[in-house]
Protein backbone atom coordinates (compact mmCIF):
# COMPACT_ATOMS: atom_id res chain seq x y z
CA UNK A 1 0.00 0.00 0.00
CA UNK A 2 2.98 2.40 1.05
CA UNK A 3 4.37 1.79 -2.80
CA UNK A 4 1.19 2.31 -4.30
CA UNK A 5 0.56 5.80 -2.37
CA UNK A 6 4.36 6.90 -3.26
CA UNK A 7 4.08 6.75 -6.85
CA UNK A 8 0.35 7.58 -6.99
CA UNK A 9 2.25 10.68 -5.05
CA UNK A 10 4.86 11.48 -7.40
CA UNK A 11 2.59 10.95 -10.83
CA UNK A 12 0.17 13.86 -8.96
CA UNK A 13 3.64 16.10 -8.75
CA UNK A 14 4.24 15.54 -12.27
CA UNK A 15 1.02 16.46 -13.34
CA UNK A 16 0.60 19.65 -11.72
CA UNK A 17 3.74 20.15 -12.94
CA UNK A 18 3.10 19.95 -16.47
CA UNK A 19 -0.80 20.09 -16.50
CA UNK A 20 -4.08 21.99 -14.79
CA UNK A 21 -5.77 20.15 -12.09
CA UNK A 22 -8.42 18.80 -14.13
CA UNK A 23 -6.32 17.20 -16.62
CA UNK A 24 -5.02 15.56 -13.73
CA UNK A 25 -8.11 14.40 -12.69
CA UNK A 26 -8.87 13.47 -15.85
CA UNK A 27 -5.69 11.52 -16.56
CA UNK A 28 -5.80 9.44 -13.00
CA UNK A 29 -9.50 8.58 -13.69
CA UNK A 30 -8.85 7.10 -17.10
CA UNK A 31 -10.89 9.88 -18.44
CA UNK A 32 -10.77 11.37 -22.00
CA UNK A 33 -9.83 15.48 -22.88
CA UNK A 34 -10.00 17.00 -26.23
CA UNK A 35 -8.61 20.14 -27.11
CA UNK A 36 -11.48 21.85 -28.64
CA UNK A 37 -10.42 25.70 -29.19
CA UNK A 38 -12.58 27.77 -31.23
CA UNK A 39 -10.14 29.22 -33.17
CA UNK A 40 -12.71 31.73 -34.51
CA UNK A 41 -11.97 33.68 -31.90
CA UNK A 42 -8.97 34.23 -32.12
CA UNK A 43 -6.97 36.68 -34.70
CA UNK A 44 -3.84 35.59 -36.35
CA UNK A 45 -1.48 36.58 -38.50
CA UNK A 46 0.45 34.21 -40.78
CA UNK A 47 4.24 35.02 -40.62
CA UNK A 48 7.31 33.24 -42.41
CA UNK A 49 10.86 34.07 -43.35
CA UNK A 50 14.15 33.38 -43.13
CA UNK A 51 16.83 33.62 -40.87
CA UNK A 52 20.16 33.94 -41.59
CA UNK A 53 23.77 34.09 -38.97
CA UNK A 54 26.30 35.96 -40.78
CA UNK A 55 24.60 35.75 -44.11
CA UNK A 56 24.28 31.83 -43.93
CA UNK A 57 21.18 30.11 -43.02
CA UNK A 58 20.48 29.41 -39.71
CA UNK A 59 19.04 25.51 -40.39
CA UNK A 60 17.14 23.67 -37.40
CA UNK A 61 17.04 26.44 -35.15
CA UNK A 62 13.28 27.00 -33.10
CA UNK A 63 12.40 30.25 -33.48
CA UNK A 64 9.74 31.93 -30.97
CA UNK A 65 7.43 35.18 -31.22
CA UNK A 66 6.70 35.64 -27.51
CA UNK A 67 3.85 37.71 -26.17
CA UNK A 68 5.80 39.88 -23.15
CA UNK A 69 2.74 40.51 -21.49
CA UNK A 70 1.47 36.44 -20.74
CA UNK A 71 4.54 34.88 -22.01
CA UNK A 72 2.19 33.27 -24.82
CA UNK A 73 4.36 32.26 -27.82
CA UNK A 74 3.70 30.57 -31.31
CA UNK A 75 7.03 28.70 -32.92
CA UNK A 76 8.42 26.82 -36.26
CA UNK A 77 11.65 25.16 -36.56
CA UNK A 78 13.54 26.55 -39.76
CA UNK A 79 14.31 24.33 -42.76
CA UNK A 80 17.64 23.73 -44.62
CA UNK A 81 17.68 27.18 -46.16
CA UNK A 82 16.62 29.50 -42.95
CA UNK A 83 13.08 29.51 -44.04
CA UNK A 84 10.41 28.80 -41.09
CA UNK A 85 6.33 29.33 -40.93
CA UNK A 86 5.39 30.27 -37.37
CA UNK A 87 2.04 27.93 -35.29
CA UNK A 88 0.18 28.60 -33.07
CA UNK A 89 -0.04 25.36 -31.80
CA UNK A 90 0.27 22.17 -33.42
CA UNK A 91 -2.93 22.11 -35.54
CA UNK A 92 -2.71 25.53 -37.13
CA UNK A 93 0.07 28.17 -37.96
CA UNK A 94 0.04 31.98 -37.68
CA UNK A 95 0.28 34.05 -34.30
CA UNK A 96 -1.37 36.97 -32.71
CA UNK A 97 -1.04 40.26 -33.43
CA UNK A 98 0.86 42.78 -31.39
CA UNK A 99 4.63 43.28 -30.14
CA UNK A 100 6.57 39.85 -29.80
CA UNK A 101 10.01 38.56 -28.47
CA UNK A 102 11.96 36.87 -31.17
CA UNK A 103 14.37 33.90 -29.83
CA UNK A 104 16.09 31.66 -31.58
CA UNK A 105 17.64 28.79 -30.29
CA UNK A 106 19.56 25.42 -31.63
CA UNK A 107 18.73 23.17 -28.64
CA UNK A 108 15.18 24.13 -27.68
CA UNK A 109 12.39 21.90 -28.89
CA UNK A 110 8.79 22.39 -28.30
CA UNK A 111 6.05 19.60 -28.27
CA UNK A 112 4.06 19.50 -31.13
CA UNK A 113 6.49 21.17 -33.27
CA UNK A 114 6.77 20.24 -36.84
CA UNK A 115 9.79 19.26 -38.34
CA UNK A 116 12.38 16.91 -38.88
CA UNK A 117 13.40 16.28 -35.49
CA UNK A 118 10.80 15.35 -32.83
CA UNK A 119 11.94 15.92 -28.98
CA UNK A 120 10.41 16.03 -25.66
CA UNK A 121 10.45 19.95 -24.81
CA UNK A 122 13.54 20.79 -23.14
CA UNK A 123 15.32 17.56 -23.96
CA UNK A 124 19.08 17.89 -25.26
CA UNK A 125 19.64 15.92 -28.60
CA UNK A 126 22.27 13.40 -28.12
CA UNK A 127 23.20 10.58 -30.15
CA UNK A 128 25.00 7.26 -28.66
CA UNK A 129 25.83 8.52 -25.25
CA UNK A 130 27.60 11.36 -26.90
CA UNK A 131 27.54 15.11 -25.19
CA UNK A 132 24.64 17.45 -26.38
CA UNK A 133 24.64 19.62 -28.61
CA UNK A 134 25.82 23.06 -27.76
CA UNK A 135 24.19 25.90 -28.61
CA UNK A 136 24.92 27.66 -31.73
CA UNK A 137 23.34 31.18 -31.63
CA UNK A 138 24.43 33.94 -29.45
CA UNK A 139 21.96 34.83 -26.01
CA UNK A 140 21.68 38.07 -27.34
CA UNK A 141 19.10 36.16 -30.05
CA UNK A 142 18.21 33.40 -27.15
CA UNK A 143 17.86 34.01 -23.38
CA UNK A 144 18.78 37.98 -23.52
CA UNK A 145 17.07 38.64 -26.55
CA UNK A 146 16.20 41.93 -27.87
CA UNK A 147 15.02 41.34 -30.60
CA UNK A 148 11.44 42.88 -31.50
CA UNK A 149 8.24 42.65 -34.48
CA UNK A 150 5.39 44.52 -33.64
CA UNK A 151 2.57 42.01 -35.28
CA UNK A 152 -0.05 43.82 -37.43
CA UNK A 153 -1.26 41.74 -39.89
CA UNK A 154 0.36 38.58 -42.40
CA UNK A 155 3.79 39.34 -42.80
CA UNK A 156 7.04 38.23 -43.72
CA UNK A 157 9.73 38.66 -40.81
CA UNK A 158 13.13 37.89 -42.11
CA UNK A 159 16.51 37.73 -39.64
CA UNK A 160 20.09 38.47 -40.88
CA UNK A 161 21.78 38.05 -37.46
CA UNK A 162 25.14 38.81 -36.72
CA UNK A 163 27.40 36.78 -34.52
CA UNK A 164 28.74 39.93 -32.70
CA UNK A 165 24.99 40.55 -32.25
CA UNK A 166 25.11 43.49 -33.96
CA UNK A 167 21.45 43.16 -35.84
CA UNK A 168 18.68 44.50 -33.52
CA UNK A 169 15.68 44.23 -35.78
CA UNK A 170 14.20 42.09 -38.44
CA UNK A 171 13.62 43.00 -42.30
CA UNK A 172 10.15 42.55 -43.78
CA UNK A 173 9.13 41.76 -47.51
Amino acid sequence: MLRFDKARIMLLRYCRSTFSAFTAFALICGCSVSNSIDYSKVTLAQVSGTVTIDGQPLAGTVITFEDPANGNFSFARTDSSGKYTLQFDSDVDGVTHGKKIVRLSTTRNILGLRGEESREEGEQPSENGEKAREEAVPDCYNKDSKLTVEVTGSADFSFDLKSDCSTTGARTN
